[in-house]
């Protein structure tokens, strides 16, 4: 799994260059997805490669990091690519919000308990989820139905130029 995941950090470093150095007219969302992505799949390979409870609670708080972002800016390139505008309220609310679901993520209440066990040579965390484990499934969810909403709303609107 530690190969897997090196390589797939390795494809997401290509990613991240090739649009930052291809793509003319850049979206700054994009760029910090794709930079998000690397994020995560750096997290996982240093999270499988790890060998004490501690070094992987730090990758998978990595992970975590990276994952809470990456929903905002896909949010934020789908919104932007269905003609609506926004000024600077909207990211840095969103970015509030992100913080905040990172932050419960780091509380004991995320986890009660974690170990860690090495299967075939990589590092799995064995955890006991806590009582505030499922905020995370409704972060992703709300972003999931703000996204739909924003499709829907544009096309509904005739906002979008292409139905691609």
């Amino acid at each position: 799994m530690t190969v897997i995941y090196s390589v797939l950090s390795a494809l997401s470093v290509l990613m991240l260059v090739g649009y930052s150095r291809l793509v003319r007219k850049k979206d700054p969302w994009m760029q910090v997805l794709f930079a998000c992505v690397l994020v995560v799949n750096v997290g996982y390979a240093a999270l499988s490669a790890s060998r004490t409870v501690a070094w992987a609670l730090v990758f998978n708080g990595g992970v975590y990091l990276g994952s809470v972002f990456l929903s905002m800016c896909m949010f934020l390139v789908i919104y932007r690519l269905c003609g609506y505008t926004h000024d600077w309220r909207l990211p840095f609310s969103l970015a509030i919000a992100g913080l905040v679901m990172f932050a419960i993520v780091c509380t004991p209440l995320y986890y009660r308990s974690v170990e860690l066990t090495v299967v075939d040579g990589a590092a799995k965390l064995i955890k006991d989820y806590g009582p505030l484990h499922n905020t995370y499934l409704v972060y992703l969810l709300g972003y999931f139905a703000a996204m739909v909403v924003t499709i829907l709303r544009s096309v509904q609107q005739r906002r979008i130029a292409s139905h691609k």
